[in-house]
């Protein structure tokens, strides 16, 4: 035990005593600390001893970039909704007849664009007084179904033509009142708002 005691007490010894120069004896410069250095990168990096190693760049995080904020696409403005439109057109028939003249043809040919653009329509036939009132009911009801074959054959979907009906007798002086031979034709037509 005296002898480890007697080591420790020279190890301490040693290293608190200051070395005094020798004289005579030229000192000896300092040793130079070596580093180790990186050049390149990946496979390509070599290590390297050196004593003139550049010093160490300091680490600094990125800066954390803001969140990213995504743009909202603008509501659409809700359309507003279509207007109505009714339109009525009348389609003349000769006396006591249900047979389309060849004029009333090209008028109805000429419809045809509305007639297309109509989401509704209704056929109503009408006849005048003359005659007996069960006849003229029958009358006006074939108007109605002649104007809805000449609206199908025209290419007018069927699903369209809502309402055949027939109102007849109109109560109109003078008994023969032409203009009440005929078939009405009401038009529902949806056009958007401006």
């Amino acid at each position: 035990m005296r002898a480890a005691l007697a080591c420790c007490a020279l190890l301490v010894g040693c290293s608190v005593q200051p070395a005094e120069p020798v004289a005579g004896v030229s000192s000896m410069p300092a040793p130079a600390y070596l580093g180790i250095a990186q050049t390149g990168h990946g496979r390509e990096a070599v290590f390297r001893l050196c004593a003139d190693c550049p010093t160490p760049t300091r680490k600094v995080q990125a800066p954390v970039p803001p969140p990213i904020r995504l743009v909202e696409k603008p509501k659409p403005k809700p359309l507003p909704p279509p207007q109505e439109e009714r339109i009525t057109r009348a389609v003349h028939f000769p006396f006591a007849s249900s047979r389309l003249t060849a004029g009333e043809r090209q008028a109805l040919d000429s419809l045809r664009p509305l007639l297309l653009e109509a989401r509704a329509i209704a056929l109503t036939g009408h006849t005048d007084r003359v005659g007996n009132p069960a006849f003229n009911h029958r009358l006006a009801l074939h108007r109605a179904e002649t104007v809805r074959q000449a609206l199908l054959d025209l290419g007018i979907p069927e699903d369209r033509i809502v309402r055949v009906e027939a109102e007849c007798c109109i109560e109109a002086p003078p008994p023969m009142h032409p203009p009440a031979r005929r078939t009405d034709l009401d038009l529902l037509i949806m056009r958007p708002t401006p």
